[in-house]
C-alpha cells in the first residue's frame, strides 16, 4: 500500500538559497555591464566630439558658410560657431578628469570651409587616467577619425 503524502505549497530552505545565489550573480554581473570606467568615459567623449565635429563640417557644407571649431584645454571644451558673424551652434564642457590637447592646430583652432575641406588639420587628444583617445582631421577632406591610443 502506497503511503499518501501530499506537498504543501512553498519552497524548501535550498531552493531559497539556490535562488538567492542566482539573483546575487546576475545583478553583480548586470551591475559591472553598467559601471562607468574612465576607458569607457573617455571613449563616449572622444565619440561626442567626432560626431560635433562632423556636424560642423556638414553644417558648413548645406549652410555654405564657414563653420570655426575651437578648442579650450584650459577650459577643458571647445565650441562650434559661425565664422562670420560668431554666432555660437554648440558649446560642450568635457567631463572632469577629462584633459584635452590639440596637437598642429594654429590657435586651437579649424574652419570648415563651404566645400567641407578644413583650413587647418591637425589631432585633439582626450586623456583621462592613463587612457588616450586621438582625432586626426586631415585637411584634404576634412575627415575626422578616431584612433584608440
Amino acid at each position: 500500500m502506497k503511503q499518501n503524502t501530499k506537498r504543501r505549497g512553498g519552497f524548501t530552505l535550498l531552493e531559497l538559497v539556490i535562488a538567492l545565489a542566482v539573483a546575487t550573480i546576475i545583478s553583480g554581473g548586470v551591475f559591472m555591464t553598467f559601471r562607468q570606467t574612465p576607458q569607457r568615459v573617455l571613449r563616449s567623449a572622444a565619440l561626442q566630439m567626432q560626431a560635433d565635429i562632423r556636424y560642423a563640417q556638414r553644417r558648413a557644407m548645406i549652410e555654405g558658410r564657414r563653420i570655426q571649431v575651437s578648442f579650450y584645454p584650459t577650459g577643458r571644451m571647445y565650441r562650434i560657431r559661425f565664422y562670420d558673424t560668431l554666432e555660437e551652434l554648440r558649446r560642450v564642457y568635457l567631463q572632469d578628469g577629462i584633459s584635452l590637447l590639440t596637437h598642429y592646430l594654429p590657435s586651437n583652432r579649424m574652419t570648415y570651409l563651404p566645400r567641407g575641406t578644413v583650413s587647418d588639420a591637425g589631432s585633439i587628444t582626450l586623456s583621462m587616467d592613463g587612457f588616450t583617445q586621438r582625432l586626426t582631421i586631415t585637411p584634404a577632406s576634412g575627415r575626422v577619425i578616431l584612433l584608440d591610443t
